[in-house]
């Protein structure tokens, strides 16, 4: 089985560039331009830069661009250090509980040092404790200044009856926010990932003592999970790239087979989200391995419920962006959107959900 990608000529220059970045050895300074403001606008700027400065060295880049890029890194550095302090306070405090948390997604990849994260933007923390320890974890983040940032009794009541995770806290001085896991999709999701076969194979990283992360085969397929189920008008191409990272990981390890992935997958009632990160990681990114992936998924009939030419409509105008910069909106944004609700939970409950979400806007609009 033949396995397209999307031709060259009808991606932007970002694309072209996370594709060949040696290919920024002819730019010219209007390309430069075009390429930090695109990188910019979709979250990789940092990421893009560090993988053309392996290619070609900054020294041959234009000067306004090598002061971005030490900017970049300037940026980084403090992000990393403010971040590391946080996950510090936050694994010394629900000690007292004796809970030990599962740092996900941005945090977690920081926190290890992975090179591709070096330069990555995150807007929150994201942890995850079994479920029945919440209680105990919203009682001591509390006394430690960590409090909600929505106290609406309908979002209350809709995030711990359905949902995967308690509704956002924010650190009452510093303004960082925390998402309180005990799982990676919701509980009414279409795909059942068991929270306890992530937590057995969690492990305590050596960088931060008491911190642990989940598996790296079960952190490649979080990072495919969020990014195909959670239905995001923001970041996709950047959780692509993470997930494109994360995918080159595992295959540099010398145990990795694609039979081991796929098993783990199903383990975890995820195999549809392996197949569209095989796919959308050869058909975009062009990254080795994902089409022989695919192809296993395929020839064992893994990923015969996906509809391909729908799917690719959604999911190819997302990570292509719009020209010039920025995500892609208009109807395959909203059905990418819609999609995600319905992968979360049931039809009827989510007519329900929307249709008091919209209530709410609406009547928030008369008295303003």
């Amino acid at each position: 089985m033949t396995l397209p990608t999307i031709d060259g000529s009808l991606l932007p220059l970002l694309l072209r560039t996370i594709r060949d970045p040696e290919s920024a050895k002819s730019f010219s300074k209007a390309q430069w331009s075009l390429l930090v403001r695109e990188a910019r606008s979709r979250n990789v700027l940092g990421r893009v830069l560090l993988e053309i400065a392996e290619k070609v060295a900054p020294e041959y880049w234009p000067l306004r661009v090598r002061q971005i890029f030490q900017g970049e890194a300037n940026l980084a550095s403090h992000r990393r250090l403010s971040l590391k302090w946080e996950v510090e306070g936050l694994v010394s405090l629900l000690s007292q509980i004796k809970v030990a948390p599962v740092f996900l997604k941005g945090a977690a990849y920081a926190i290890q040092d992975f090179p591709f994260a070096a330069y990555r933007n995150f807007g929150d923390i994201d942890l995850m404790i079994p479920r029945e320890r919440l209680a105990d974890a919203e009682r001591i983040l509390t006394a430690g200044g960590w409090l909600p940032t929505n106290t609406n009794p309908y979002d209350q009541y809709y995030y711990r009856t359905w949902m995967h995770e308690l509704p956002p806290l924010k650190h009452m001085h510093r303004g960082t926010i925390l998402d309180l896991h005990h799982a990676i999709l919701p509980l009414t999701a279409r795909y059942s990932p068991s929270p306890s076969r992530l937590f057995d194979k969690a492990h305590e990283i050596k960088q931060v003592p008491g911190a642990r992360v989940l598996a790296p085969v079960d952190m490649f397929l979080h990072a495919a999970t969020h990014l195909f189920c959670e239905g995001e008008k923001e970041n996709s191409l950047r959780n692509l790239c993470d997930v494109h990272d994360l995918f080159c990981g595992l295959r540099s390890d010398a145990k990795y087979s694609d039979e081991a992935l796929a098993q783990r997958a199903t383990e975890l009632d995820l195999i549809p989200v392996l197949a569209l990160a095989s796919r959308y990681l050869h058909r975009v990114l062009q990254t080795p391995g994902a089409a022989s992936l695919y192809a296993l998924l395929h020839e064992n009939s893994m990923s015969a419920q996906l509809r391909i030419s729908f799917q690719d409509w959604i999911f190819d105008t997302a990570f292509k962006g719009r020209s010039g910069g920025g995500e892609s909106g208009g109807l395959a944004a909203w059905v990418r959107y819609m999609r995600g609700h319905y992968l979360r939970m049931p039809i009827g409950l989510l007519m329900r959900h929307l249709s008091r979400k919209a209530w709410r806007e609406v009547m928030h609009e008369k008295t303003h």
